[in-house]
């Protein structure tokens, strides 16, 4: 009997649908189990690198522990730091020259002796030196009256300088000391109160000086081998009482003039730079803290000699610098 075809056309649609079917469970078994297997490996995986990373840390706390007897697991992390230094040993590298120095020179330091008790010395003073290179010395007197504006300027253009300053001043300023001390300033003495010291008896001079080197040394843990006689006034016998505390008096041969009433930024200017034939190697100059001129006066001197060659130093770098006079 023959099969009626409509039926035969159903009979196979079901059959191709069945195998559709059979088709889409298989893929969707073959990709859970492509997924299943993938995440035991993904988690095996992370097992064994977890304890391979134990492992290493183990062996290089070990090796820290106990350098002399390094496990077999460690190797190059652990070396590396015996074959990677790049600085050269402090032995190679070159000192800074005396015109750099950052803090104290060398030249300070070497000059700068104990207090109390500094030792004596043989009666000396300074007004003018002959360094071998362009040096000259600025020196500021007193302390009071401290610009800081004039302090930053002087280190803009690198001026180290000596400060002789007042022990009544230095006795209420103790941060200032440190910043100037900090600084590369080399910090000296000008007496208590600014006295005559010609008029003064031995005893009275050496209080002048003790006094006031005891507060420059609470800050600068040393004494500065130098003093400056307020006005200059000094004699053999004044010579003789400062050296037996171990100081050397410092004079100076040229002068911004800035101590009297009317002077000006014009005629400080002149008074460094072009009188007397002009400003030589070796001078020492004097100026004080607390004046407007001499401050104005310092913003042209400073380039103006920085633009000749010249370097601004402490009276220590000076002498040293100065053979026949070491």
């Amino acid at each position: 009997m023959p099969q009626d075809p409509r039926r035969m056309r159903d009979v196979r649609r079901q059959a191709a649908r069945r195998r559709r079917r059979t088709r889409f469970v298989v893929a969707a078994g073959v990709c859970i189990a492509v997924l299943v297997a993938g995440a035991v490996t993904a988690f095996a995986w992370g097992r064994t690198r977890a304890t391979a990373d134990n492992s290493v840390a183990k062996a290089a706390s070990t090796t820290s522990a106990s350098p002399a007897t390094p496990t077999a697991e460690v190797t190059e992390p652990v070396a590396a730091p015996e074959a990677t230094p790049t600085v050269k040993p402090t032995a190679e590298v070159l000192p800074e020259p005396p015109s750099t120095p950052k803090g104290a020179s060398k030249a300070m330091s070497e000059a700068a002796v104990q207090f109390p008790d500094a030792p004596a010395v043989k009666p000396v003073s300074f007004g003018q030196l002959k360094p071998k290179h362009k040096y000259v010395a600025i020196t500021l007197d007193d302390g009071y009256g401290f610009q800081p504006e004039m302090f930053e300027l002087l280190q803009q253009y690198d001026a180290r300088c000596t400060t002789f300053v007042l022990g009544s001043w230095a006795a209420d300023n103790a941060s200032t000391l440190k910043k100037l001390d900090a600084a590369g300033f080399e910090i000296a003495n000008h007496t208590w109160d600014h006295k005559t010291l010609t008029k003064l008896t031995d005893a009275q001079i050496e209080s002048e000086l003790l006094r006031t080197q005891k507060a420059i040394s609470a800050v600068t843990g040393n004494q500065a081998p130098y003093m400056r006689p307020p006005g200059g006034a000094t004699n053999t016998r004044v010579k003789g009482v400062v050296a037996g505390l171990g100081y050397k008096q410092v004079m100076w041969n040229r002068s911004f003039g800035d101590s009297g009433r009317g002077a000006t930024t014009k005629k400080l200017y002149e008074n460094v730079v072009t009188s007397n034939g002009g400003i030589k190697p070796g001078d020492i100059i004097l100026c004080h803290w607390g004046s407007k001129a001499t401050y104005e006066a310092m913003k042209k001197i400073l380039p103006e000699l920085k633009s000749q060659g010249y370097e601004f130093v402490t009276v220590s770098e000076l002498i040293a610098d100065s053979p026949s006079k070491k």
